[in-house]
């Protein structure tokens, strides 16, 4: 089965198949991480970046493989503001640019995990520009994006902070912090925002949460 925004030449569209819904509090099945970190940890000492929140055991589960771990608790930015006309409101101060604050062309792997749901529409571009710059060529970036509307549970306006406990196991946990906005996408939409990257494939968790994988192409601007 391939999902019909998944290209032959730059994607091989779904990837396995959906994993049962967890038990509360234990670790679930994340196919997309194993993946991603059988192809960087063949690399000595992979710079991998987990854009948060901040999970201790995350960044030392990494460290115990081999990785190079930075953490960033990236903050979702503001929507841009449009008076009524339809226009920007020149009124308002822009809102500053969207920025990973991280150095060029340094990690192997970037965990976006749920935050690319949080980043208005209008801001998503940003977003994967700033993904592009901070990544090697050939790095990598893992992303999760609830594909139902957003309702109380995992689609909360909080990103949800995910504990790595093992390759392809994770669990995820509430976290405390600014309320945020999250908004609903179709996958489609997500591949052409983020398209200084390439995804590579899609898993649909039975929790209707998405695993994207995308990768930086040699040469791709």
């Amino acid at each position: 089965m391939r999902f019909p925004w998944s290209r032959e030449q730059n994607s091989t569209g779904l990837f396995g198949r959906p994993t049962p819904d967890p038990t509360p509090g234990a670790g679930q099945k994340c196919p997309g991480l194993a993946k991603v970190l059988e192809k960087v940890l063949r690399v000595d000492k992979p710079d991998i970046l987990d854009l948060g929140p901040f999970c201790g055991a995350t960044a030392v589960f990494l460290a115990d493989r081999g990785a190079r771990v930075s953490v960033e608790e990236f903050e979702p930015p503001a929507e841009r503001v449009v008076s009524d006309a339809g226009s920007p409101d020149e009124a308002d101060e822009p809102p500053p640019p969207l920025r990973i604050d991280q150095p060029d062309g340094k990690f192997h792997l970037v965990l976006v995990w749920e935050l690319c749901d949080f980043v208005p529409t209008d801001r998503l571009a940003e977003f994967g520009v700033e993904l592009h710059r901070v990544l090697v060529e050939g790095g990598w970036t893992l992303l999760l994006s609830s594909s139902d509307p957003p309702t109380e549970g995992h689609a909360s306006r909080h990103p949800p902070r995910y504990r790595v406990v093992g390759d392809d196991s994770v669990v995820r946990e509430d976290s405390r912090g600014a309320s945020h906005k999250r908004y609903r996408r179709n996958p489609r939409d997500i591949e052409r925002a983020l398209s200084p990257l390439s995804v590579q494939g899609i898993h649909l968790q039975r929790n209707q949460l998405r695993e994207f994988l995308l990768v930086k192409r040699a040469g791709k601007a």
